[in-house]
């Protein structure tokens, strides 16, 4: 009963005992939420120009940045619209990733219309920051290969 009692008087005098966590709480015994990741992407747009219809444009890169104190947890990056089908994902080290303040992921998008015309199409991230899903808006105009001028050498 008095070894008991001693080890209960021990830890209701000195509550920080070697070796026993620190929890998340304000001293008052409130928790205290972390608050959540900010995220800043760049660029918000692409407009990948006068792309040859069957043929593949060359990569451009979107950069997703956590510019909050808690870590990004980005769930998914997924094409939508009417003309998806024209837009390829070909890089995504975001999707699935876990991003440290101030640290970045990439996804790289291509252009390779099917036919000719304006083409359009939304990347939807979402992720675990206050304002997701956050939206890069994709465009494209699609023509014929005697549309584009030939190149010097």
């Amino acid at each position: 009963m008095k070894i008991a009692l001693i080890t209960l008087l021990v830890v209701a005098i000195c509550p920080s005992v070697p070796g026993q966590k620190k929890g998340s709480g304000d001293g008052q015994g409130r928790s205290v939420q972390k608050p959540p990741p900010n995220v800043s992407i760049s660029p918000d747009s692409i407009d990948f120009g006068n792309q040859v219809a069957t043929k593949t444009s060359a990569p451009r890169r979107i950069t997703v940045t956590n510019t909050g104190t808690s870590k990004l947890y980005v769930n998914s990056a997924v094409l939508a619209g009417d003309d998806q089908q024209d837009f390829i994902v070909s890089t995504d080290t975001c999707t699935g990733a876990t991003i440290g303040s101030q640290k970045s992921c990439v996804i790289d998008v291509r252009f390779g219309p099917k036919r000719t015309g304006s083409k359009k199409a939304t990347l939807t991230l979402t992720d675990n920051a206050s304002d997701s899903p956050q939206k890069i808006t994709l465009s494209g105009n699609g023509i014929n290969s005697v549309d584009e001028p030939p190149r010097g050498h």
